[in-house]
């Protein structure tokens, strides 16, 4: 069951400093040595983290011989989440296993090594597979929805069935699932040698039958199949009482851009193997962006970020040279959101508005940085475009800001959000403006207590920042790359990981009661992960839906940030 507000008040107060229960044994944030959990590629950034209010020296054992490896000093951050000592050793690269002993604990144990994310890549791409819905014989609870839907314009059957189940519950939105879609075309373009191409393209045609099938002829993606009415099994019997409504309304703006750059990249990613099929896929592709020029008008941030990658990839897979003009102009509209200059606040300037007819900073929980990534898209796919100057000069100030913001800690992440107006909660204040770490507790969305962790939001950064450091020749925004994906896997106040089956100390994983069997835990699902109370201190609820239910992007986000990490130049 989702928490009811007061049943939220409870569970988190005082949690702040505490290992929220049900994440097993181990080290109470009080006395813990903190480390990436799974561990770092040889020439990566490498950070650790102690609770200490001085400097403290630490040694890092090889963990297979006892001998000291590097000795430094983790240095004392008088800074927001608490006091902590934060230290480096870049100029370890030997691959190996290590621990690190500070102030007479150890750490959990982490390997350096080439491929140290190749597990967890690889769980992820089978989470996947886990969570198929319809006929696949992968799906945890396989074959289920082949009823899938009744229209809720006209109650007649139309068949949606496939795709993929989005959360730790039966629903299929668009706007979530379409994420699947992007982060495993994402990983493929990376190139690893330990992701199996062919196992990849067949999950991406998998879940794309789902979205051609929710494809309207004009051109649109429809919201959701199986939504707040729908999340249960069914008899699989189509015509009966059970099956599922189709909400026919278009998905969110995003969502329809998402859709256009998954089926360009997808297309790309099929090549000659099955040109039919990747036809089919331009020709839904250039149907869905013709709504979208014609239909609707994009002006917010999200959207013309995911309208400028969808150019992107349309011209990647195409050669269709005219999209680089049509990138330009909703990057032009995008810019004109940048805030330059908020006077007398030193690295404020270079956010984002939501919207030219909304004012306050853009901050989003589950879709991502997408300016930052359609930023990097243009500049990569048309580094010669005459206003690439313009975009160059954008993600400089985007990358300089988030790089400001994240130094107010020892953990070296990004924060949520700034804040226009009176406090959201928390008393922390740069220039005229409050910021919170973590997403607000309440009145942050039309829906009032809804609120979910910032794993979405650390790695979409995460990854954009990985691209950006490659595309400004700035090493620095790698490494602050690094910290984003450190803190999903355990550098954080709880010494706890939230991807299932990586690392240790994951937290208890939401069971929703209303449906048989509930979702098991699948590994290298990605939670929504660690939130914060009312007053901006870091909290885990262990089995909340809040904290600990996967969903699609933050797996697509974590999966693809570990690919980046490991090597990836796309």
């Amino acid at each position: 069951m989702k928490l009811s507000r007061r049943e939220f008040i409870e569970r988190s107060a005082g949690t702040a400093c505490l290992l929220a229960a049900g994440c097993g044994a181990a080290h109470s944030s009080n006395n813990a040595v903190l480390v990436n959990q799974l561990g770092f590629v040889p020439k990566a950034a490498k950070a650790c983290v102690v609770a200490a209010t001085v400097e403290v020296p630490f040694t890092v054992l090889d963990t297979r011989t006892g001998a000291r490896a590097y000795r430094g000093v983790a240095s004392a951050v008088r800074g927001d989440l608490g006091n902590y000592a934060a230290g480096r050793f870049d100029q370890l690269q030997t691959p190996g296993e290590y621990q690190i002993e500070a102030g007479g604990k150890r750490s959990l144990p982490f390997t350096i090594g080439p491929a140290v994310y190749s597990d967890a890549i690889q769980k992820s791409i089978s989470y996947f597979a886990r969570q198929r819905c319809g006929d696949g014989k992968t799906g945890y609870h396989s074959p289920c929805h082949l009823d899938d839907g009744i229209r809720s314009d006209n109650h007649l059957h139309q068949d949606v069935s496939g795709g993929w189940h989005d959360a730790c519950d039966l629903r299929k939105w668009v706007d979530a699932t379409i994420y699947g879609m992007i982060g495993l075309s994402r990983v493929l373009d990376l190139e690893l040698p330990s992701v199996d191409r062919a196992a990849v393209l067949e999950e991406l045609r998998w879940g794309n039958q789902y979205f051609r099938k929710m494809q309207e002829p004009d051109g649109y993606v429809m919201f959701t199949c199986g939504g707040d009415d729908g999340n249960n099994f069914t008899d699989n019997v189509v015509g009966t009482q059970d099956d599922r409504v189709i909400h026919v309304q278009p998905a969110g703006l995003p969502a329809q851009f998402q859709f256009v750059a998954a089926q360009a990249a997808l297309a790309r990613h099929v090549g000659k193997s099955d040109v039919k099929y990747a036809q089919g896929c331009i020709e839904a592709a250039r149907r869905c962006l013709n709504w979208c020029i014609h239909s609707r008008e994009a002006g917010a941030a999200l959207t013309l970020g995911a309208a400028a990658s969808a150019c992107a990839e349309m011209d990647r897979a195409t050669g269709d040279r005219s999209m680089s003009d049509l990138a330009a102009g909703f990057l032009r509209k995008l810019i004109a959101l940048q805030v330059i200059d908020v006077g007398g606040a030193a690295g404020v300037g270079g956010f984002f508005l939501k919207a030219p007819d909304d004012r306050q900073p853009l901050r989003d929980i589950s879709l991502g940085n997408l300016p930052l990534l359609a930023l990097c898209d243009a500049l990569k796919q048309f580094p010669g475009h005459s206003e690439a100057p313009s975009w160059r000069n954008s993600l400089e100030l985007h990358c300089r800001f988030l790089a400001s913001m994240a130094g107010r800690s020892a953990f070296g992440t990004i924060p949520f959000g700034l804040y226009d107006g009176a406090d959201p909660g928390g008393g922390r204040r740069i220039g005229t403006y409050w910021y919170r770490w973590f997403m607000k507790t309440q009145g942050e969305t039309a829906a009032g207590d809804w609120w979910v962790g910032i794993n979405c939001h650390l790695a979409s950064n995460g990854v954009g920042l990985m691209r950006a450091g490659r595309l400004l020749g700035d090493p620095r925004l790698g490494d602050l790359g690094q910290r984003q994906l450190d803190w999903i896997l355990g550098v954080n106040p709880f010494d706890a990981t939230t991807i299932s089956g990586v690392g240790q100390n994951q937290p208890t994983l939401y069971r929703p009661g209303s449906f048989s069997p509930p979702t098991p835990q699948m590994d290298g699902g990605v939670m929504n992960g660690i939130g914060g109370d009312e007053n901006d201190r870091p909290t885990l609820l262990a089995g909340s839906w809040n904290t600990c239910e996967y969903w699609t992007p933050m797996v697509a986000y974590a999966m693809w940030l570990c690919g980046e990490l490991q090597g990836g130049a796309a």
